[in-house]
């Protein structure tokens, strides 16, 4: 069971807490009744975990294409081609479909980032993805992706 997963099932509980106000069981979990306060803070946590379970709010990624610093004379590896770099993103953003290079450019533009995968559309999102990389990962075969890395 992923965290995702666990977060929207607890989620569910608390927003049902809120709702229901408590004094009900379900197999082993028995809810007390509570109060209206308590009520309103479970319903609130719960629409969290459950807006966490649905992927809504990522703490570890920040959109925006805003490069931290400029590295123009960067030099980029060769174009991965259905090739994904899975892990260590800590920004995200939209691309126009078939801009590829406005993924590898914005890696190349901030010092933060060491490597770049273009999510083309309809796998994560309707639309494509930049995620830049603070690490580079391991290389793996999949064709959602167009990936490269920064050469030190």
């Amino acid at each position: 069971m992923t965290s995702q997963t666990m977060s929207f099932i607890f989620g569910a509980i608390l927003v049902a807490i809120g709702i229901l106000g408590g004094g009900f069981e379900v197999k082993e979990l028995k809810v007390p009744h509570v109060t209206l306060g308590v009520r309103i803070i479970a319903g609130i946590a719960g629409l969290i975990f459950v807006g966490l379970g649905f992927g809504f709010w990522s703490p570890s990624l920040q959109p925006g294409p805003t490069p931290v610093a400029s590295t123009a004379t960067a030099k980029m590896s060769e174009r991965e081609h259905d090739k994904d770099r899975y892990g260590g993103d800590y920004r995200y953003f939209d691309v126009n479909t078939d801009h590829i290079e406005d993924c590898e450019g914005a890696c190349k533009a901030d010092a933060q980032c060491l490597a770049w995968t273009y999510v083309k559309p309809g796998i994560q999102r309707p639309h494509a993805i930049c995620c830049m990389k603070s690490v580079i990962p391991a290389i793996s075969d999949n064709a959602c992706c167009v990936s490269g890395t920064k050469i030190q």
